[in-house]
């Protein structure tokens, strides 16, 4: 009996171990299935991040690329703005010579402006002085050309010099006094009608 119970107690036990290694060997199938399972995702998600890499990689190829592009157009453009800054100081260089110049200019154009206003007012004058000669001139024609304003002018000349005669016979016989003559000249004045200075 003893046999009997022995050999239970080990049909159980060996059972017991059995089921417990069954269960520990499914446990061990689910862990190793749930790894893979794992390890498969994990591998997924390392395929992806090579991915990801590899675009990052040529994404950063191709930024390198057009920073290099872009270096040399700022290179370029630095250049263009040197350039620019010395045209600018030789344009606003060349404005101040300008503005120089027409202040110049100007300042000349007023003193210009102003002799010409004197002028203008100067040629009024001279326009004035040779309108009053003018009728003045045209005055005297018209009495010159009058036979009897030209016996009134004899008579006054004729009156004058008898006047000065006078003065001159009350100088004691001197011709020269005080550096003048004092004895006038004799004066002789033709009068010729018209139609026979033609003859």
């Amino acid at each position: 009996m003893n046999k009997g119970l022995f050999k239970n107690i080990f049909i159980v036990l060996l059972i017991s171990i059995t089921i417990f290694s069954v269960f520990k060997y499914v446990l061990s199938l689910k862990e190793k299935y749930a790894l893979l399972n794992t390890l498969n995702q994990l591998k997924q998600q390392v395929t992806t991040l090579e991915n990801d890499k590899q675009t990052l990689l040529e994404r950063l190829g191709i930024e390198r690329k057009l920073n290099a592009q872009l270096e040399i157009e700022i290179s370029g453009v630095k250049d263009y703005l040197r350039a620019s800054k010395k045209r600018l100081a030789k344009l606003f260089a060349e404005y101040a010579q300008t503005q120089k110049a027409i202040e110049e200019l100007n300042s000349k154009f007023c003193i210009v402006k102003s002799e010409n206003i004197a002028l203008k007012e100067e040629r009024i004058k001279l326009d004035m002085q040779l309108t009053q000669v003018s009728q003045e001139a045209n005055d005297l024609k018209a009495k010159l050309n009058s036979i009897a304003e030209l016996k009134e002018r004899i008579k006054e000349l004729r009156r004058q010099a008898h006047q000065a005669r006078k003065i001159g016979e009350g100088n004691r016989g001197f011709l020269i006094k005080d550096g003048k003559p004092t004895y006038p000249p004799e004066i002789k004045i033709e009068v010729i009608p018209a139609g026979q200075g033609k003859q």
